[in-house]
């Protein structure tokens, strides 16, 4: 019989769609199997760092991971070679090391250290591939201590601050070190929403026309000019606020109400609107780097209403087919046989004229080199979404759209500039300069493949001294706008800029913020719940280190330097640890937790002892409780303030009747998913059911059931039909304002 014993190397990767796509390049000699992600972990019953030993970490395997890590071993034994091909980052160094660890230390399956090697590729190709595994390498030790630095790191923030929350504010809380300076973000912006005071101001724009000219172009033509300057003077006044994180410009004029405006339209009565100006220029526009991460998120995010999430999901799903390079990266540079395939290819399909005059090459801003050394790009640029060789993939919409981006952005990078003639024309009327501008594209570059412009305003060929028509002069009433809240996009963004975490981060930290309930989504924008507030609040009152911009950077900038090998990890967690938990045993016996559920004071008396209420933070938000608890135990929900500063109009009709189990009355009450309606006996009597928090209309579709607001898991509301599950109808958007737009 023959003895295959040792006959085939194995490869161990993370992902099984991974394990297939290597398959069709490595051949019969390779036995390729998955991971599954980490085998190993802290534990979660314990914090798993021993602090007096130099932090060491306690890694065990981790839950479900038994069986394949039994795979793992009996493959390893077996094999000539074991190639450990997972991710290019530090988190795919760690799983490396992991598995290299167990193998070697099993006593039926020890595998010896000889056998192991390290390859790695930042995408899945062909070539990139045969290429890895004709150059493997050992496991990067200084990667794998900045992953076990953060790991660790994160673990005693988490368990050690955990915990005071929960005796301080409630049972169930977490903290986090990146997570929370994330929440801060909100918070501070949330806040300075509240602070801004909008002003009433006015813009006058007056519609104009040219008579007919021979020889002159696109004449006739209307077109906006819009009201600069009074007697020489700019009525336009700009202010840039100062926010917590950056600036915010607004910008108003000083036409402070309607009788101004009035005034100054009465004026221009009977005024000729004469050209005073002609200034022509060209202006090129220089395409965008290809994508990294964060920008990647943010284009997803704005063009499709992708989450982070979302976005993350479908890029790994095209990074394991070998459709796209590494998606966690935060580099902007490109391999040069890309640059040269790009050559090539907008050269043929699109001539010359489309090549700058050498490959753009672009820097990334890191402080340190990361681990993924290129931008986001397809691996095959021939390979575009119509192709039939593209369909054959079988795609999700999710990634086919995700792909069709990657692909133009990064075509792009590499293409000639956009031109455009711009023009910009200066109109006088009495003591009055209006100006209108506009713009012609000359030559479409980049923008030929990737196409982000706002339609141009053209205008008339038009010369000095030229009289217009005035066809008419509308004023137009604006307010100055607060400080807009974060959307996902922008909060990577301003993550990015501020060093807050790393590419592989940002989408799992948005998405904890959320499952945890200190923010929610309210027309696609994180809103701080209460409970995010009174958590933020008190970590920046009493442990600011863990919440502050610039220390959370210089952390990372500390994790990047371990992983380049220029610092060690102990120290760094030492330094970090010794005055942390030395805070930790001082507010442990300084906080109270009544100084934290106690949001606000009110001047209504409770109805059964006389005390003032105050509004309070509970398991499910905020209520009104006397402030003679525990001797008086009244209590009720808090009515939240509609826009208008009233109170949410209440169904009481829905609370009519008594409890079929104890015959108690209903009380209305606020939950993880909304209001919700309940027995008054509670805790004796537990019975609920459900509140319909009705809007006024009928479903779209059905037209029976009643249009209600609902929740998601993760606190986001939604419209859906009272009829459901009979009715599936349902929507991110107030139907209310889409039959106010039927009607005007």
């Amino acid at each position: 019989m023959k003895n295959t014993k040792n006959t085939k190397n194995l490869v161990v990767v993370e992902s099984p769609t991974k394990t297939r796509t290597l398959k069709k390049y490595l051949g019969p000699d390779f036995e390729i199997k998955a991971s599954l992600g980490h085998i190993k972990d802290l534990p979660k019953s314990s914090l798993g760092v021993e602090v007096e030993k130099d932090f060491a970490p306690q890694y065990e395997i981790s839950p479900g991971k038994k069986k394949v890590v039994t795979e793992l071993k009996s493959a390893a034994k077996k094999a000539k070679e074991v190639f450990l091909a997972t991710d290019p980052d530090r988190e795919g160094e760690a799983i490396a090391a992991h598995v290299a660890d167990v193998l070697r230390s099993s006593s039926k399956f020890k595998v010896q250290s000889s056998k192991f090697q390290r390859v790695v590729f930042h995408e899945i190709t062909e070539g990139a591939v045969k290429a890895a595994f004709a150059q493997p390498r050992e496991i990067d030790t200084d990667l794998v201590d900045a992953q076990k630095a953060r790991r660790v790191l994160d673990r005693l923030v988490g368990y050690k601050l955990s915990p005071l929350l929960w005796k301080k504010v409630r049972y169930g809380l977490s903290a986090g070190r990146v997570q929370s300076v994330a929440v801060r973000l909100i918070v501070e912006r949330e806040r300075e929403r509240e602070k801004f005071a909008s002003q009433e101001y006015w813009k006058i724009q007056a519609q104009l026309s040219t008579t007919s000219a021979p020889g002159r172009h696109l004449q006739g033509l209307a077109f906006l000019a819009e009201l600069r300057k009074i007697a020489g003077k700019s009525i336009f006044v700009t202010k840039r606020l100062k926010l917590f994180a950056g600036s915010y410009q607004t910008e108003k004029t000083a036409i402070g109400d309607e009788a101004a405006a009035k005034k100054i339209i009465k004026n221009l009565a009977g005024r000729d609107f004469v050209v005073a100006s002609v200034d022509k220029k060209k202006v090129s526009r220089a395409p965008s780097p290809p994508f990294t991460t964060a920008t990647l998120q943010r284009a997803a995010g704005g063009l499709f209403g992708f989450s982070g999430k979302r976005t993350m999901r479908a890029a790994q799903a095209l990074y394991e087919r070998g459709l796209i390079t590494y998606h966690r990266t935060d580099s902007v540079h490109l391999s040069q046989k890309f640059l040269a395939d790009a050559h090539t290819f907008i050269k043929k399909e699109f001539s010359d004229r489309y090549l700058p005059e050498s490959p753009r090459q672009y820097r990334t801003r890191s402080k340190v080199a990361q681990e993924a050394h290129e931008a986001i790009r397809p691996t095959s640029i021939g390979l575009q979404v119509q192709s039939s060789k593209f369909k054959v993939q079988n795609l999700g919409r999710d990634e086919e759209r995700l792909y069709k981006l990657i692909w133009q952005r990064a075509v792009a990078s590499q293409m000639a500039a956009a031109v455009f003639d711009a023009t910009k024309i200066g109109i006088k009327a009495g003591d009055c300069l209006f100006e209108a501008n506009g713009s012609v594209l000359v030559f479409d570059g980049f923008l030929k493949v990737y196409d982000s412009r706002r339609e141009d305003e053209i205008l008339p060929e038009l010369a000095v001294g030229d009289k217009l028509n005035l066809v008419k002069l509308t004023p137009a009433e604006h307010q100055t706008s607060p400080p807009p809240r974060y959307t996902e996009a922008a909060l990577v963004k301003d993550l990015e800029k501020f060093g807050i975490g790393r590419p592989s981060t940002y989408a799992p930290i948005i998405s904890t913020i959320q499952e945890r309930g200190y923010v929610s989504q309210e027309e696609r924008a994180l809103k701080p719940e209460g409970i995010g507030l009174v958590v933020n609040d008190l970590l920046v009152e009493h442990f600011p280190k863990i919440v502050d911009l610039k220390f959370t950077a210089e952390m990372e900038d500390d994790l990047d330097e371990i992983a380049g090998g220029m610092k060690k990890w102990v120290p760094v967690i030492r330094e970090f640890y010794e005055p942390f938990e030395k805070d930790l045993r001082i507010k442990d016996e300084e906080l109270r937790k009544k100084d934290f559920t106690t949001l606000e004071k009110t001047k209504e008396k409770c109805p059964e002892c006389g005390k003032l209420l105050v509004v309070k933070l509970g398991k499910y938000g905020k209520f009104l409780s006397c402030s003679g608890f525990p001797q008086c135990k009244y209590g009720r929900p808090f009515e939240d303030k509609d826009k208008d500063g009233e109170p949410d109009k209440v169904d009481k009709s829905q609370l009519k009747g008594k409890c079929p189990e104890c015959g108690g009355e209903f009380v209305l009450k606020d939950g993880r998913f909304g209001k919700f309606i309940a027995c008054g006996n509670y805790p004796k009597c537990k019975f609920t059911k459900p509140y319909l928090d009705k809007i006024g209309m009928k479903c779209p579709e059905c037209g029976e059931g009643e249009v209600i607001v609902k929740k998601t898991k993760r606190g986001r509301d939604f419209y859906g039909c009272s009829r459901y599950p009979k009715c599936k109808w349902a929507s991110w958007k107030d139907p209310r304002k889409k039959s106010l737009r039927k009607k005007e």
